[in-house]
């Protein structure tokens, strides 16, 4: 066996002319000088540049410059044939060029250049396994191309592989970002590549009979020992990248198994989809951020099961929350799909989806087509329901006035057309919002925007003095527009009864004759009154008149050297 052993390694062994060239070589390029500093520099800044940028081709032209492989090789080959001339000039040059790469990176980071984390720097910052595997390969094939030249031209790509200038200067990058873990992450990567280089590059040396003049008895004792503590710190390395990779590997699994659970269950919903996941481990379980893109908020119940399934997928505590990302899917009219998850064909528009999933979104399509014709009508929401065994489209939209049964029936008939379905009802849920400025409720756009109307004003005035000529009738709001034919107001109008078609015709009379014009007035006569033990007033009047004296009660605070008053919390 030993026999055959020997057998193998002498025709590894190379010539003597070819040992003293790799000698000669490897220590030229251990020997530091300008040049050698200037290379370490301009790689260093080629890597900032690329690394800020998130540019690859920039960062692979920063390893070509880059001479921090031949100080490690002159290592190696100063640890098997125990030249202690060539291992201090080696180690001088390797520990003088790292340190100046990340000098270099931390002052590259000091310009107002790096304004975000880029993925080729955070590629650098969680060495695994697998970067030294990576490192071990590359080592033996830099070292094979050193002392083979029929392989020698594989030297640029072997320079790509190992990658030592990129980690430095992330570590440098990180420092200059206050970010310790971040720079022990990347300054770990580079050991890793230095170890396996270190250790690979020195067992093919010995392979190639680079130490055969090495004396028989204590250098041996020496190299072995050497080569011992390379072996242990490639060990250790080892160990704890396994380690690392092995919480990759773990926490990977996790997003999946979240991510497919998740999806699992949106996909009962075919309006709902998951955007993204967040995901952090802590010691009483785990926090899910999930972002959904859904036409309408999550109810709590909704996410207390989704929480609820994830448990029981992952096996520990969850605390899930969901960020809904509202949408609408809009058809053109006469549209009559659903959207749905992409399938493996690609497809993501079908009518095979759950009845009342197409009912609602079917529905809501109709009801766009509908109101997109009366714009005083905007769709808030649509809901199904299922009232009494009956499917019911509970619609909410906001509106100047609620709908009559007549608008309502036409509606729900144009659903029942769309779906086919004669069993479909509508349910309108009307909000009708109030529209006020600093001259009270809007009664007419054009009475509150645009220019002034002196004109408009003073018929506005005679009404209202007329108005509350009348006993106990108070006027809330009044718009007057100018017309061609004359002038148009509306008013609405409050007291303990409510006005005559008479009232009105008088009035009007009245304010004709002072106008030179006519004047037509519809006035929205309410029975609302604030009475007290005194008299009778309008809600607006009685609340206007409690703000007013609330203010003149408030306590005087000096502030600044100014007089504020300060209001009263109610």
């Amino acid at each position: 066996m030993n026999d055959r052993l020997r057998t193998i390694l002498a025709r590894c062994h190379i010539s003597d002319k070819r040992c003293e060239d790799i000698t000669e070589e490897i220590t030229r390029g251990s020997t530091p000088g300008a040049g050698f500093y200037a290379l370490i520099a301009a790689a260093s800044l080629i890597a900032s540049l690329g690394l800020v940028a998130n540019s690859p081709a920039v960062i692979i032209g920063a390893m070509l410059v880059s001479p921090l492989m031949s100080p490690i090789f002159g290592i190696s080959l100063g640890m098997i044939r125990g030249d202690a001339a060539l291992l201090g000039k080696s180690l001088r040059a390797e520990i003088s060029g790292m340190v100046l790469a990340v000098a270099f990176g931390a002052l590259f980071g000091l310009l107002p250049v790096m304004t975000e984390v880029t993925p080729e720097m955070l590629a650098r910052t969680e060495p695994t396994l697998l970067d030294l595997l990576v490192a071990v390969f590359a080592g033996f094939a830099g070292t094979l191309a050193m002392v083979d030249t029929r392989i020698s031209p594989a030297l640029p790509g072997v320079a790509i592989a190992t990658a030592i200038v990129p980690p430095l200067t992330t570590c440098g990058l990180c420092l200059a970002a206050n970010s310790p873990q971040g720079a022990s992450g990347a300054f770990l990567l580079f050991f890793a590549n230095f170890v396996a280089i270190l250790l690979v590059s020195a067992l093919t040396f010995l392979a190639a009979g680079l130490a055969r003049s090495l004396p028989q008895a204590a250098k041996r004792r020496g190299v072995a020992g050497n080569l011992a503590i390379a072996i242990l710190c490639f060990l250790l390395v080892s160990a704890y990248l396994t380690h690392t990779l092995s919480g990759i590997v773990r926490d990977r699994n996790q997003d999946s198994a979240v991510k497919a659970t998740l999806e699992r269950i949106l996909g009962q919903d075919p309006n709902a989809s998951l955007v993204l996941t967040h995901r952090k481990n802590h010691q009483n379980g785990l926090d899910v951020l999930a972002s959904i893109r859904t036409p309408k908020p999550f109810t709590p119940q909704r996410v207390a099961a989704m929480e609820k399934a994830l448990e029981q997928e992952l096996g520990e505590d969850v605390r899930l929350v969901t960020r809904c990302l509202l949408t609408k899917d809009i058809f053109p009219p006469g549209g009559a799909a659903v959207v749905t998850v992409p399938s493996l064909d690609g497809s993501f528009i079908t009518d095979k989806v759950p009845t009342d999933v197409k009912r609602l979104q079917l529905a809501e399509q109709t009801l766009r087509e509908l109101f997109s014709t009366r714009p005083q009508l905007l769709l808030l929401d649509v809901d199904l329901v299922h009232i009494a065994g009956d499917p019911v489209i509970l619609a909410t939209l906001q509106s100047p006035r609620p709908l009559v049964a007549k608008e309502a029936q036409a509606f729900e008939q144009a659903i029942r057309d769309r779906l086919g379905d004669p069993r479909i009802r509508l349910l309108a849920r009307c909000q009708v919002p109030v529209d006020v400025t600093a001259t009270g409720r809007i009664l007419f756009g054009r009475a509150h925007f645009g220019p002034p109307t002196p004109e408009a004003d003073k018929v506005a005035a005679a009404l209202r003095q007329d108005v509350q000529a009348l006993p106990n009738m108070f006027v809330t709001s009044l718009d007057v527009v100018r017309k061609d034919d004359g002038y148009a107001a509306r008013a609405e109008v409050v007291g303990p009864r409510l006005l005559t078609p008479k009232e009105i015709r008088d009035i009007e009379t009245r304010v004709t004759a002072m106008a030179g014009a006519p004047v037509h007035l519809a006035a929205w006569s309410k029975v609302e009154l604030m009475v007290t033990d005194a008299r009778y007033t309008s809600l607006d009047d009685y609340t206007s008149q409690r703000l007013s004296a609330a203010e003149e009660a408030a306590p005087t605070v000096v502030t600044s050297g100014q007089n504020e008053k300060a209001t009263p919390a109610r």
